[in-house]
């Protein structure tokens, strides 16, 4: 690149950080994904305040420390609780983390796009990186998302350079890029097929002779195996081994013809892309067939990655590594009309619906949960941080938030807990639970208030605000 077209990437890069930093300093309580995102700031304020070991992440629910779940590998995490140790608890730090990510991650696509495609695809393809919608919020969502971006684009990234000249120090790094991006999120493993690809058209069938290859497939396979072996032998709770064995390897052949992941692509997908980035999508296959095969056989292996993995697990924010070769197709297409001295206004125009769309699309997902603000409050003000709570909640948010322990109520998963729930809470009580705090004066499958009327029969209620009770059970 010349010094100009430097300097324009610097401006591209800092305006795709300015739209990141609304709502910087707000704490997970927000609507969408509230729940992942005071789980991940809660684990690195564990790491803080209880282990500092980055191999025992705790959550603050199914009761007191430790309580460590098998989870994929904390580097976001872990970065946090560092910058919290040092600086003190802020949520803009909390945020900063996967916002960096992400721009490096935008680097790296940027870098590839215009080694394969050239400077203006590269330009175009960062700008529809940056603002669909689904990485406008999730990219700075306090979530994994962006670290396994960076980590598996850059492994994309130095594997092709290392299919172009052979240098082993790209595939070291490759190497190492793509264990941490499956340990922080295992479906990515998917990218092996244009790898693959990328491995027979350079080099035909003779890549099957090369040592190098097949000590890289060992790795990036032995690596997050041996540290997923691990983390599960510690765990008292096994939630991502869990998501693995009970939905996706028993439903990743049948889900994606189910009626619920038509629901789910027809409104997630819009969504996350916008309709007008999709509709370019589709265009974009046809613009990009005859001008780079790897890139759509990323595509289509991501497409792949939607029918077996995302269908069956159904959460918007697993379609961002598919909008990775999505925003590839969409800004070759654009760079294809400004090519034209007729299409130059197309392009344009095109950009601004994206941008306008998406802006449409993220704004109602920065709306704040103000009765999980009130009600984290006055958790925080009845209660001492070292008080196990009872939250009559499936979300546990309310603990995360508040920085609290404890369980959530009638939520029937463990076999250890008794069903009934009037002896559900004796156990609790037995294991130390000092307050019972209904969501706003509800208790999660309670529907005919029975066991609420119990609660106010037989404990005192503290109520600072009405219909926000608290019920102390000793």
């Amino acid at each position: 690149m010349n010094k100009q077209e430097k300097y324009f990437l610097v401006l591209l890069i800092g305006i795709i950080l300015l739209m990141r930093l609304y709502h910087v300093d707000v704490a997970p309580v927000e609507i969408e994904e509230s729940w992942r995102q005071a789980d991940t700031e809660s684990i690195a304020r564990n790491y803080v305040g209880y282990d500092f070991n980055p191999f025992h992440p705790n959550f603050n629910y199914d009761g007191p420390l430790p309580n460590i779940p098998a989870l994929e590998i904390q580097v976001t995490t872990y970065l946090i609780a560092i910058l919290y140790k040092v600086f003190g608890y802020h949520y803009f730090l909390a945020r900063m983390v996967p916002i960096a990510f992400f721009m490096i991650s935008a680097i790296y696509l940027f870098g590839y796009v215009r080694k394969h495609l050239g400077y203006r695809e590269a330009v175009f393809s960062l700008l529809v990186y940056g603002i669909l919608p689904i990485n406008l919020f999730y990219s700075r969502a306090i979530m994994p998302e962006s670290a396994a971006l960076m980590f598996w684009i850059g492994s994309f990234y130095y594997f092709h350079g290392w299919a172009e000249e052979r240098k082993i120090s790209r595939l070291i790094i490759s190497c190492i890029f793509l264990s941490l991006a499956i340990m922080t999120k295992p479906p990515v493993i998917i990218i092996g097929i244009p790898m693959l690809f990328i491995c027979y058209k350079y080099f035909g069938w003779r890549w099957l002779k090369f040592a190098e290859l097949w000590i890289y497939a060992l790795l990036i396979i032995t690596l997050p195996f041996l540290y997923y072996y691990y983390s599960g032998s510690i765990a008292e709770y096994k939630f991502a081994i869990g998501i693995t064995n009970n939905i996706i390897l028993k439903e990743a052949f049948s889900a994606f013809y189910s009626p619920e992941a038509y629901l789910f692509y027809t409104n997630s997908i819009p969504k996350m892309l916008s309709m007008s980035g999709t509709i370019l999508i589709i265009a974009g296959i046809w613009a990009i067939v005859r001008k780079n095969k790897v890139i759509l056989i990323w595509f289509m292996a991501m497409v792949l990655e939607v029918f077996l993995i995302v269908s069956a697990i159904r959460a918007p924010y697993y379609l961002i590594f598919f909008a990775v070769p999505c925003s590839i197709l969409i800004g070759n297409l654009l760079a294809n009309f400004f090519s034209n001295p007729q299409g130059k206004v197309i392009s344009v125009v095109l950009l601004l619906v994206i941008s306008l769309e998406s802006f449409y699309l993220v704004k109602p997902m920065y709306t704040r949960n103000t009765t999980l603000e009130n009600q984290v409050a006055i958790v925080q003000q009845v209660t001492k941080k070292d008080d196990l709570l009872v939250v009559g909640s499936l979300d546990p948010c309310l603990l995360s938030l508040s920085d609290r322990r404890g369980w959530r109520f009638n939520i029937g998963i463990y076999s250890h807990i008794p069903q009934d729930p009037f002896e559900e809470l004796d156990f609790y009580i037995e294991k130390g639970a000092k307050y019972f705090v209904p969501i706003q004066g509800k208790v999660y499958g309670d529907e005919d208030g029975l066991f609420l009327r119990y609660l106010e029969s037989e404990y005192e209620k503290i109520e600072p605000i009405q219909d926000f009770p608290i019920y102390v059970l000793e």
